[in-house]
């Protein structure tokens, strides 16, 4: 790979095909810049497009040792340790990892046809996953490389994952069930990546994966200004339903499930509005109470936040 001169901030090679297809009809799409909370500096991001199956992506990319930088700390843009304490409260106010952590987890359970009771949890983050998957009788490995989030697993688990990178990850062990949630995005080569959870799987055994929606009305909106897919540099890759599906079908996977997931915190437009005292509790309620209605309407035209994909070892 060649890089540019800089410290830790340097970038990969330029990309000719689509990451998720394979395709060369790529283009550019949109420019975004970024600036750290701890630095005045800016960088500027290109995002390439791809005419064929819709996946978008950096081009160029940071370079490994870039995402390394700022994942030995947090993968959840943390600046600092937080506490056990403190990540549940959040989950109390706005229900989201728990949620999810449970529902896949018992989703890719009674999928999984491999009689394998092994989990591996990629990017575990805080632990909620790894949590779910026991609960669900399996016993787990648990991967994650980030100092403040670990910190969090070992509080909510009583041992901690191991600390490295998935592309440096070595085992000769085979699961059953491998739950990649909220990663794929991050990772530089989601084809070798995808090739690499394949080889883990057993047959039988069930990828389930988040991502998310590079076609949700979010973006279409917000354009540039989306924080929740086009979340740079750590989300390199954005993925469209379209190009998900491409990318582990050619990687071996039979796709059996796919579902979109919308949830929005009652105060956010309250808060995007800057409105307080009473405006702002009718903005809430109304969001609350159109959540369910709105988010379905959101799936039926495949626009929503999260897409989940639930793929099986052929």
């Amino acid at each position: 790979m060649t890089y540019a001169t800089t410290a830790t901030e340097i970038y990969g090679d330029i990309l000719r095909v689509c990451v998720s297809c394979g395709d060369p009809k790529i283009k550019f799409w949109r420019q975004k810049n970024y600036q750290y909370t701890h630095s005045e500096k800016h960088k500027e991001f290109h995002i390439y497009r791809c005419e064929c199956c819709g996946t978008g992506f950096l081009n160029r990319p940071p370079a490994m040792e870039w995402l390394q930088a700022i994942y030995q700390y947090s993968g959840q843009a943390l600046t600092q340790s937080i506490t056990l304490d403190a990540v549940l409260a959040r989950e109390i106010e706005f229900p989201n990892c728990k949620l999810d952590a449970e529902r896949m987890s018992q989703q890719a359970g009674r999928i999984n046809s491999s009689g394998n009771g092994k989990a591996l949890d990629i990017g575990s983050g805080f632990g909620f996953y790894t949590q779910a998957l026991r609960k669900a009788g399996y016993s787990t490995v648990s991967i994650n490389p980030g100092k403040y989030e670990n910190e969090v697993f070992g509080e909510l688990n009583g041992d901690q994952p191991l600390n490295v990178m998935f592309e440096n990850y070595q085992n000769s062990d085979l699961f059953g069930i491998v739950m990649m949630s909220q990663v794929l995005e991050h990772l530089l080569e989601p084809d070798q990546t995808i090739s690499k959870v394949s080889g883990l799987l057993a047959s039988g055994g069930v990828l389930a994966c988040a991502v998310p929606n590079y076609a949700s009305f979010l973006v279409k909106l917000l354009g540039t200004k989306d924080n929740a897919c086009l979340w740079i540099p750590e989300h390199v890759n954005y993925f469209t339903e379209q190009g998900l599906r491409a990318l582990v079908e050619r990687n071996g996977f039979r796709v059996v499930k796919v579902e979109q997931i919308t949830r929005i915190p009652f105060n956010a437009l309250s808060r995007r509005l800057r409105l307080k005292g009473r405006p702002a509790a009718i903005t809430d309620s109304l969001v609350k109470y159109l959540q369910m209605p709105f988010a379905g309407l959101m799936h039926y035209f495949g626009l929503g936040i999260y897409i989940n994909l639930y793929a099986v070892k052929k």
